[in-house]
């Protein structure tokens, strides 16, 4: 995939997941609290939601070489599937109080671990591409 489109397919993707956030599970599910409309949504909106690092990430690794771009999105390519799976297989909510793992959780930790990873990597594809 092109860096440019790849920039542009995240993009919109981001758009529409930041607006949809703002206006609310509640009012897309037509104000119906604790309906399956709410979980549905708000299960669709956790999965999505490792586009929004790949869309800031894409965002920096825009204007530099090609090389770095390509090394960065071999590791995206496979990273963001992956989370999305972990997100859609945990669970919406649980009862355990001392780790509660559940699909915000694991959104934020799987986005933690990519943008980490993510600039390890932009960082030293960029110093060995500036040594040649």
């Amino acid at each position: 995939m092109t860096k440019k489109r790849l920039l542009v397919i995240t993009g919109i993707a981001s758009i529409f997941l930041v607006a949809f956030n703002f206006i609310g599970t509640f009012n897309l599910c037509g104000g119906r609290e604790y309906s399956v409309c709410m979980d549905v949504v708000f299960n669709i909106f956790m999965i999505l939601f490792p586009i929004i690092p790949l869309f800031l990430f894409s965002l920096i690794t825009y204007k530099m070489q090609d090389n770095v771009f390509q090394a960065w999105w071999r590791f995206a390519r496979i990273w963001i599937p992956i989370s999305m799976l972990a997100i859609l297989v945990s669970p919406s909510n649980t009862h355990n109080w001392m780790f509660p793992i559940e699909k915000g959780t694991v959104a934020f930790f799987s986005a933690v671990l990519f943008a980490v990873i993510s600039l390890i990597l932009i960082i030293t594809w960029q110093f060995k591409e500036k040594k040649r």
